[in-house]
Order: structure tokens, then sequence, then C-alpha cells
């Protein structure tokens, strides 16, 4: 509790709000997926599945997600949001019970490969939709989206540690059942928050109208070079800290080291204003992070990689927190579910063609790695070459004309 004192004026109002609601929905789906998530790769590569077959899992998710971003948009514009969310618990909960019962065959790998994408595009888009809706004003849109960051961490922290209990004491039936029962319970709040606009109150813009604006497609972009970083974060390093250690305890404590780092970043990151410098920001911290990768290249030694794992903790918040701070006040003055809908678009297109490259290759895990540190420097280039400049003279010719 002592992580709120930061928000004392704000904290009763949210408790009574549908916000509030709509939070510890966020919190409770938060800890059921990650009794599950760093463990996928791990699971099915116990199940039998060589790493090259994994890669290939994470190719068919991706291509089945892209497109499914698409049916998500359009399901929220027709039913809303909230029964949307339902359909991407459902699929996610069918992606557990096939997790469950996983044995080595194309179709139960491609069906696998479906619910996640499913659950991925379903339930992002609405929730990210709901999420951009509940902020009141556009300027309060750092501070509410760390808000939501520090909630989601805690839930990181402790899904984790309760999920490899839960697997340590019961076997894989009692992780996977554990996080079913979260899933349920999470949708209560959110049913109870009856004041949240569930559908877009305006015609959807096109693409083309959608990014007309240049740092539309830039913040877009830079979520996609980010994404690719984070999926060799998310995928590649807990792999490698199972195939080191031959552990799921090895494998667990890594979220809960992201969490810490990423509670501490939290508060100071959401706190920042003004485009400029979240872009000055942004660009800083890709360019840290892609100092790690290399260094994670340079220096194969698996303590190096826990230390490592904490300081990308700490500082990814630096690039994504100030990134989604801008997209969701953009989004407020633009349409909300289509920046929903083309923020996920761009993070998992990003995500296939990472994998896309992958499967082509021998050895993975270099190849990933290098590819991360790529992508921080894309980011780099892209704010000093190109958003920086912008923003500078968008601001002399606002002085110009005053």
């Amino acid at each position: 509790m002592q992580l709120f004192h930061h928000y004392p004026q704000r904290l009763d109002s949210i408790i009574r709000s549908d916000f509030w609601h709509f939070e510890l929905s966020i919190w409770l789906h938060t800890i059921a997926r990650s009794f599950v998530a760093v463990f996928v790769p791990v699971l099915i590569l116990q199940a039998g599945y060589p790493l090259k077959n994994i890669v290939i899992y994470y190719v068919l998710y991706m291509a089945f997600d892209v497109p499914l971003n698409v049916v998500a948009r359009f399901l929220v514009t027709k039913i809303g949001a909230k029964k949307v969310i339902v359909i991407g618990v459902i699929s996610l909960i069918t992606f557990l019970f096939l997790l469950l019962e996983l044995s080595v065959s194309w179709p139960m790998l491609i069906l696998l490969a479906f619910t996640a994408g499913a659950y991925d595009a379903m339930y992002w888009v609405a929730h990210i939709f709901l999420f951009i809706e509940s902020v009141q004003h556009p300027q309060e849109g750092g501070k509410d989206t760390s808000f939501l960051y520090i909630v989601k961490k805690i839930g990181g922290m402790l899904g984790p540690a309760i999920g490899a209990g839960a697997f340590l004491l019961f076997g894989k039936i009692g992780m996977l059942g554990l996080s079913i029962i979260f899933l349920v319970l999470s949708l209560v709040p959110l049913f109870k928050a009856k004041r949240l606009l569930d559908k877009p109150k305006k015609e959807q813009p096109s693409f083309k109208e959608f990014f007309k604006d240049r740092r539309e497609r830039a913040n877009f972009a830079i979520k996609g070079f980010y994404s690719i970083h984070i999926e060799a974060e998310e995928t590649f390093i807990p792999l490698f800290i199972f195939l080191t250690f031959e552990t799921i305890e090895s494998v667990s404590v890594i979220p809960i080291i992201i969490s810490i780092a990423s509670i501490i970043s939290s508060y100071t990151t959401g706190h920042i204003r003004g485009e400029e410098k979240r872009y000055k920001l942004i660009a800083l911290g890709a360019a840290l992070v892609g100092l790690v990768w290399v260094i994670r290249i340079i220096f194969e030694h698996p303590l190096l990689y826990y230390i490592s794992i904490f300081a990308v903790g700490f500082l990814s918040l630096f690039i994504i927190l100030p990134l989604d701070s801008n997209i969701v006040e953009r989004a407020k003055k633009t349409d909300p579910l289509a920046s929903a809908t083309y923020r996920n678009i761009f993070s998992m297109a990003s995500k296939l063609m990472f994998y896309g490259v992958l499967a082509l290759l021998l050895y993975v895990f270099n190849v990933a790695f290098i590819l991360a540190a790529i992508s921080m420097l894309g980011v780099v280039i892209l704010i000093q070459l190109f958003l920086l400049p912008l923003l500078h003279s968008q601001h002399q010719t606002t002085f110009t004309k005053n």
C-alpha cells in the first residue's frame, strides 16, 4: 500500500469510481496471466517441441493476431468493449486448457497459436480502449498511464511467485487451474463499472485519416521497435535461463525482478509532461537498453543476465511509459478505439517480422539479441533525426505566429 502514497489526492476518488473497478479487473487479470505467461515457452519446450517449433508457434501466433485486431475493433463497435474482453478471456482459458493437454502435433500447435492470438487481439484492443476512455483529461494521460503500470506490475510481481508455488506443489494442473479462477474473478469488477463508455462515440477514422499527423506515425513506429525488444526479453531470456539452470524456479524469479524494477521506475517517468521531454527520455532509455543487449551478446553469463533483467525492467519504463502517455494523450484528441487497435497491430506486426527472421535461422539466441539491440538503435535514430527536429520546427512556427 505504500506505493499509493504518491497519489493521496486521487486515491479516495479512484476507489469510489468506475476507474477503480476497471483497475481492479486489470490487476486480477494480470495476476492470472502472470501465473503462466513467463512459463509458456518453457512448457512448450517441456512438452517435447524443439526450439525451432517454438519460434514457428510464435510466427503463427502473431500471424493470427494481426488481422484479429481488426475483428476486435469491429466487435467493440457492435457489441461493446466489455463483451469483447469476455471473448478474450474465454480464448485465454481455452489456451490454458490446450497448454494443459499439450502434445506434439501440428494441429495442436496451430490451435494453441490461434487461441493465443484471439486472446491478445480481443483483450488488448478492448481494455486499452476502455482505459483511454476512462482518462478524464488528456493532460493527465501520463499520470493515469503510470498508475495503470504500477497496478499491472504489482500483479506481475505476485503472479509468478504464486504460480511457481502452485506448480511446485500441485504441478501444471494447479498452476493453470489457479490462473483460470483469477481470470473469471477479473470479470466481476469489470461489469460493476457501469459508467465506462463501452462503445466509440463517433464513426471510426480510416487508416489514412488516423495517420495524417507524422507524430502518430512516429509513435506507432517506436511502438513497433520497442515490441521487438520486449519480445526478445520476455521469450528468449526465460528460455536461456531455463536451458542454463533447467528449473522452473530459475524462470519464476524473472518477472518478479522486472516488476520490482518497473514499480521503482513507474512513478518518476509517468510524471514527465510535454512531448519533447518524453521523446528525449525515450531516446535515453532506448540507448541504455540497447547497451544492455550489447553487453549480453558479449558476456554470456547467467548471473549477469539476472542483473541485466533488473536493469532492463527499470530502463524499459523510460521508453514505454512516456510513449504510451503520448499515445493516450493523442488518442483523447483523435480516436481511442483506432489508437488501441493500431497500437496492438503495430506491436504484433513487428513481432511477426522478428519471429519470421528467426524461423529462417538455425541458432536463434544471438540473432534475437542482436535484433533487439538494433530495434533500440532504431528508436534513437527515429527520435533524434525525425521527431525532435519536427517538434523544434513546430515550436518555431508557433513562436513566429505569436
